[in-house]
């Protein structure tokens, strides 16, 4: 049982592969025939409010990325250009709140070329964006974005996330700061999409994206993410313990939840007899599906698939331990096993119920991310970044902050003042190389094309109307 939990996670998901997106193990299960509607919990627990900042709270927007954050990305991309030569970048804190907050516009409105956001064209021209930064500050600042000075990696140094490990270890204390922790939680992998040449990437078949960084998340009901984990392959693995690799990441995600009565659910990937004891004696219920040859033992005791099939469905099995820990083997459309240390058995075993209710918190999570990524495409992965109103609120809040304090202060010499623009007429193609009346006008100030009606010296009109062939 050991061995065959510590192995790599690459090929523990050749096992995992086959219970995806089914009703068995792996997932999320059918609810079966019979229902008691007295022992399910209420499903408003998940549509609760976990938030500690109330809805249009300028400073809640702010939290998630803190002034010691944005500081640190502002010294670290000045010190990349200044390595690079480029000596008058001068990137301040106000012009990395408005960057952050026109990445995060772009990505519930979207464009297929970033540089429409500040196009002249009508129905294109979006003046949240191009009003708070000019188009080639943008680029400047995204050609130079840091989060640490690259000389200071060592060669020991084994983290594949080092680039950008300050960002991550700060979203890990804000996002456990920004809202109150929820009674049901569940903990599941995510797939963040990605094709580019990445030494962590991830190949997993049945998933929707089956390309991308494999995440550890532990997410509430409601679909927010209090804790998370980047996977980064067995060359970073850290020593591995009796519970194995994944019961190690379910003990890592929860250890800032003990002994708080809270109650986390997972599946046959992460669920063990030795896990849901480990948790227990940690102050934390568990309950998940879990593999035949994790139950130490308690299989034995049950009722084989076959007596569970001549019973018929819905019909189950269920053995404790003196610990209180709880195995139900359960036939519905399969049959599956349940270990759970804090439900028992009703008509429909209530673990299952529980579990299903709980269950799909990291789900909700892809679910969201999904619906407003960002599509800017660069070769630095982490540059990749993945809600609307959420987005709305966060980005609107950076962007106000950053123009407020700028007003308050000043424009600082060493900042590009705004460029101006140009007013740009465009002559459809066939009015300006077709026949015509095409002779310049002498105005007031400037000579114009009579046919064209567009501001042009004697010198260009030649140039102007002859197509390249």
């Amino acid at each position: 049982e050991g061995n065959a939990v510590t192995q790599d996670s690459d090929s523990q998901h050749a096992d995992r592969q086959d219970d995806e997106g089914q009703d068995a193990e792996g997932g999320q299960l059918d609810e079966g025939a019979v229902k008691d509607v007295h022992m399910v919990p209420g499903r408003t627990q998940a549509h609760k409010n976990v938030w500690k900042f109330q809805d249009n709270d300028f400073d809640g927007d702010l939290h998630l990325f803190p002034a010691d954050l944005i500081d640190d990305i502002v010294h670290n991309t000045n010190l990349y250009a200044l390595q690079k030569g480029r000596e008058n970048l001068a990137v301040t804190r106000e012009e990395m709140q408005i960057f952050l907050g026109i990445n995060m516009v772009m990505g519930y409105i979207r464009y297929p070329r970033a540089r429409m956001y500040w196009s002249s064209e009508d129905g294109l021209h979006l003046r949240l964006i191009a009003n708070a930064m000019s188009v080639n500050r943008y680029d400047q600042i995204l050609g130079y974005l840091h989060f640490v000075d690259n000389y200071t990696c060592q060669p020991a140094n084994t983290d594949r996330l080092f680039k950008v490990r300050p960002v991550l270890c700060a979203l890990q204390e804000t996002f456990k700061a920004a809202a109150d922790p929820e009674e049901f939680q569940s903990i599941d992998e995510q797939i963040i999409p990605f094709k580019g040449l990445l030494s962590i990437k991830q190949y997993i078949p049945k998933k929707p994206k089956p390309w991308g960084m494999k995440v550890w998340v532990r997410a509430g009901t409601s679909g927010y993410m209090y804790r998370f984990e980047v996977y980064q392959g067995s060359a970073r693995r850290e020593r591995v313990s009796w519970l194995g690799m994944a019961g190690d990441v379910v003990m890592r995600l929860c250890d800032d939840i003990k002994h708080k009565n809270h109650k986390v659910f997972f599946d046959n990937y992460f669920c063990s007899i030795p896990l849901i004891e480990a948790l227990k004696d940690c102050g934390i219920y568990g309950a998940g599906t879990c593999r035949a040859n994790r139950l130490k033992g308690a299989n034995q005791k049950l009722k084989s698939e076959w007596q569970l099939k001549e019973e018929g469905r819905g019909a189950c099995s269920v053995v404790s331990d003196n610990a209180n820990i709880t195995v139900t083997h359960w036939l519905n459309s399969l049959a599956i096993h349940m270990a759970s240390s804090c439900p028992g058995h009703v008509q429909r075993p209530f673990s299952v119920a529980l579990y299903n209710q709980h269950m799909g918190g990291v789900d909700l999570v892809d679910q969201c991310v999904a619906m407003y990524p960002h599509r800017c495409r660069k070769k630095r992965w982490y540059i990749r970044m993945n809600l609307l109103l959420f987005k709305a609120s966060v980005a609107h809040a950076l962007i106000n902050a950053g123009s407020l304090q700028q007003s308050r202060r000043g424009r600082p010499s060493a900042t590009p003042p705004p460029v101006k623009r140009k007013a740009v007429t465009k002559v459809p193609r066939e009015v300006r190389f077709g026949t015509g009346n095409h002779w310049p006008q002498l105005t007031e100030t400037k000579y114009i094309c009579m046919q064209c009606c567009v501001p042009l010296c004697p010198g260009c009109f030649v140039n102007f109307h002859t197509a390249c062939v």
